[in-house]
């Protein structure tokens, strides 16, 4: 810890060090070359905000009279894989291309498209332009009701929590303190343990096929352990929107990563390359600050990072269909010294109640929502 004599200017020096140091692999976005001109592109569109159903209208234009396409494509600025649309070669470019893209292809909240066109004579261009794509209604609004409360390790900063075969499973994280463990719900007790080194900053977990996976925030790494006897049998890297691994959680095919932004990543648990992203979204756009997460049912759960908010998402749009208030659930008498926010979901099998909890809280609550 910093010792509070240090002059302000010492501390800034210190923060901007700190800045400098790894923090993984980090996002890039391809630009053209700043010494490069390119004939300059007009984009025509319906509307910049749309909601989730609509469709974009698009049409790209060539300000230069004397120019003409050859090809123009269209892609999602910010994710890797296929063009969204392509110009089709049967259609006349003189004057400019048209596209009609359905909002369910760009996906909702804050949309960025890419546009790359080929001219007749040789030369390139590209735009991006963005579009804010907002669900119809407003989520519906929930508080928590406390069923029951369980005995939590107070010293766990809990970055990942779920239930399986009858026990809870917690990784923390924070750098000498990232561990995976095996916990008996009733009693709290630590039935296994395994450390993480001291270099890593462990995060979401979550079980799949009698394997525990594991990400770590900026190392770029995850682990993959044997869930009988927690003996890593595998690494893997990840190469999220922020660079970041945050939660985990699974669906009956893959895996499904956040990374502190409104993306969702799926990942295939065998190749474990990611297969595809969703951006999460409200009826204002984009939802962010995604942190645990929670399968169950097509509905991924998530807290947002420093509230006492989580998030029902549809697990196929990524738009949400629920939000709620996890406040009241911390009574005054079970605050302690040094406790943190909100993180860990989980589901009681037994009964669908969701099982909640924090950082370095001395307690987890058992909880099911009442309409607000």
């Amino acid at each position: 810890m910093l010792n509070r004599k240090l002059t302000a200017a010492a501390a800034a020096l210190i923060l901007i060090c700190s800045a400098c140091e790894d923090e993984g692999p980090r996002r890039s976005i391809d630009r053209p070359s700043l010494g490069t001109k390119q004939p300059p592109l007009k984009l025509d569109k319906n509307s910049d905000r749309l909601v989730y159903g609509d469709t974009i209208m698009l049409a790209v234009v060539p300000e230069d009279g004397d120019l003409t396409f050859a090809k123009v494509r269209i892609s999602l600025a910010d994710e890797r894989g296929s063009f969204l649309a392509v110009s089709d070669d049967s259609v006349d470019l003189t004057e400019k291309a048209s596209f009609a893209l359905p909002t369910a292809l760009t996906g909702g909240g804050e949309v960025k498209l890419r546009v790359d066109a080929e001219f007749n004579d040789g030369q390139k261009s590209m735009r991006y332009q963005n579009f804010t794509v907002t669900a119809e209604s407003e989520p519906q609004q929930w508080n928590f009701e406390t069923v029951r409360k369980y005995p939590h390790d107070k010293s766990s900063f809990t970055q990942g929590l779920l239930f399986h075969n009858g026990f809870l499973y917690e990784g923390t994280g924070n750098l000498g303190e990232s561990r995976i463990r095996k916990i008996d719900l009733t009693t709290g007790n630590v039935e296994m343990e395994k450390a993480n080194k001291s270099d890593v900053f462990g995060e979401g977990i979550t079980v799949f096929r009698d394997k525990l996976y594991q990400l770590t925030y900026k190392n770029g790494r995850g682990f993959v352990y044997n869930l009988g006897d927690f003996e890593k049998i595998d690494e893997f890297t990840y190469n999220t929107y922020t660079g970041e691994g945050w939660g985990l959680t699974h669906n009956d095919t893959s895996l499904i990563a956040s990374d502190g932004s409104a993306y969702l990543h799926f990942i295939d648990p065998e190749t474990l390359e990611e297969e595809r992203r969703i951006r999460v979204f409200d009826h204002r756009g984009n939802v962010n600050r995604l942190n645990e997460l929670e399968y169950r049912e097509g509905i991924i759960y998530a807290n947002l990072y420093t509230s006492f908010e989580m998030v029902a998402i549809d697990a196929t749009t990524g738009r949400v269909l629920h939000r709620y208030n996890a406040r009241d659930v911390l009574k005054r008498a079970d605050m302690t010294t040094g406790m943190d926010v909100l993180n860990g979901i989980a589901v009681n099998p037994l009964n669908g109640n969701l099982l909640i909890t924090g950082k370095y809280w001395q307690y987890l609550y058992e909880v099911k929502p009442t309409v607000k």
